[in-house]
Formats: C-alpha cells, sequence, structure tokens
C-alpha cells in the first residue's frame, strides 16, 4: 500500500499538516481492527514544549476594543455590564443621585480608557444628563415604577382606563426609564384616548401624573455639567 510505505519515509513527515493527517486517520482506520492487540507493541512518547522569553510582548487590548466598537456601543455595553453598580442601581430603583454620584460614574465612564473620554460623550449626546441616559440604558425597575404611582393609585379610586394608561406609563418607564411629558399626547398613550393625558384625566389628575413623572425624571437629572436639567425643574 503507497500510503504505508510513504508514512515510514522522513520525508512524509517534514511535509507534513493537518489535513494531510486527517486524510491518513481515514485512510487507516479500517485497518485498526486487524490489529494484534496481545502482541503490540506499547510506544511511550515524551515532548517537552520550550517557551521563548526573550520573545514574548504584552499588548494593550484597549485601543483594539475600542476601534472594534463605536463610543455609543461601547458606553451602553459597559452600562448593561455593570448595573450592579451602586449608582447605577440607584439610577434604576429610582433613587435620586447626587453631586458625589456624577462623579463617581464620571471617573468611570470618562476616563479615556475603559469607555472613552467627556468630550467624547458631550460630542454624542450633548447636555443630556448623564444620569438619564444611564436610565435610558437600564430602563426603571417594575417595582420602582409601580411604587412611584402607588399612593395615586391608592387614593384616586380610578377607572379602567386611567388604569390602563397609568400602566402604560409604568411599562414605558420599565423599558426606557425616562419619559418626556409631551408624550404623554402621542402612541402608545393615544391608544386609550386620542386626547392622551387630557383625554382620560380631569385636570387635578393631569397635575398629578405629570408631577409624579417630574419626581422620576429629576431623580436622575443631574447632568455632566454638574447642574440639574431644565426638564427637571
Amino acid at each position: 500500500m503507497p500510503l504505508l510505505n510513504a508514512l515510514r519515509t522522513e520525508k512524509f513527515w517534514e511535509a507534513i499538516n493537518v489535513n494531510r493527517l486527517e486524510e491518513v486517520r481515514q485512510a487507516l482506520r479500517d485497518l485498526m481492527r486487524y490489529l494484534d492487540k496481545e502482541k503490540q507493541v506499547s510506544v511511550e512518547t515524551t515532548f517537552e514544549d520550550t517557551l521563548d522569553h526573550g520573545s514574548i510582548r504584552e499588548h494593550d487590548i484597549l485601543p483594539t476594543y475600542s476601534r472594534l466598537q463605536s463610543y455609543k456601543e461601547r458606553v451602553a455595553s459597559y452600562v448593561r455590564e455593570h448595573k450592579d453598580h451602586l449608582v447605577i442601581q440607584k439610577l434604576k430603583s429610582n433613587k435620586p443621585i447626587t453631586e458625589t454620584d456624577l462623579q463617581t460614574l464620571e471617573a468611570i465612564l470618562f476616563d479615556g480608557k475603559t469607555v472613552g473620554t467627556k468630550q467624547e460623550y458631550i460630542e454624542n449626546y450633548g447636555e443630556k444628563p448623564l444620569g438619564e441616559f444611564i436610565r435610558s440604558i437600564v430602563g426603571l425597575d417594575t417595582a420602582a415604577a409601580q411604587t412611584a404611582f402607588a399612593e395615586f393609585i391608592q387614593a384616586g379610586n380610578l377607572r379602567a382606563d386611567q388604569m390602563t394608561f397609568i400602566n402604560s406609563i409604568i411599562t414605558f418607564l420599565t423599558k426606557n426609564g425616562m419619559i418626556d411629558k409631551k408624550m404623554l399626547f402621542e402612541p402608545p398613550f393615544t391608544d386609550v384616548h386620542d386626547q392622551g393625558l387630557f383625554g382620560v384625566f380631569d385636570d387635578a389628575g393631569v397635575v398629578k401624573v405629570i408631577h409624579l413623572i417630574d419626581r422620576i425624571n429629576e431623580n436622575a437629572s443631574v447632568s455632566v455639567y454638574g447642574q440639574r436639567s431644565a426638564a427637571a425643574t
């Protein structure tokens, strides 16, 4: 058999590669049954790997990582992966953040290495408060959103359409974290009534709902410029 004869030569093994070894394996596997297991001699091999320490080089993988993702992708990915961070948890659970909390977030997100710089954030998101931005990524905890409206629901003796409207707000906040008040007059909130909030609640109810939303938004409203955003005041 030509292959068996070739296997016995040094020339064959000098040009060996993975694909060729696979061809050999497939060609010989049907012959293995004919081996005399009792007379077969065990072959032991000892291989010792050598490591050329002098040629080892360390490489910074962060620049490569940065090139693979846009700034928006990097920062969103980082926030989701670190959603259990104390300050991020405060945002998700509707706890108000402070200037100190903001500085903690900036130290992480604007260090120029982990995600990017403050200038990159401003170039991509303008004056959007950092807390609002993070809340928009992680959303608002469902229980926290329900708690924010609990007193209003319990005291209001709400009709079915009013409860549906409030539940729509809670669902939206859970997914998006924040809500612009003008959206209360747009879909999906006009699905309940074509006039949105004004079509479902009287003037007193409208004021209460807007006040509750303002408080939720304000809890995440410290801006990257160290001030409360205008939308939260």
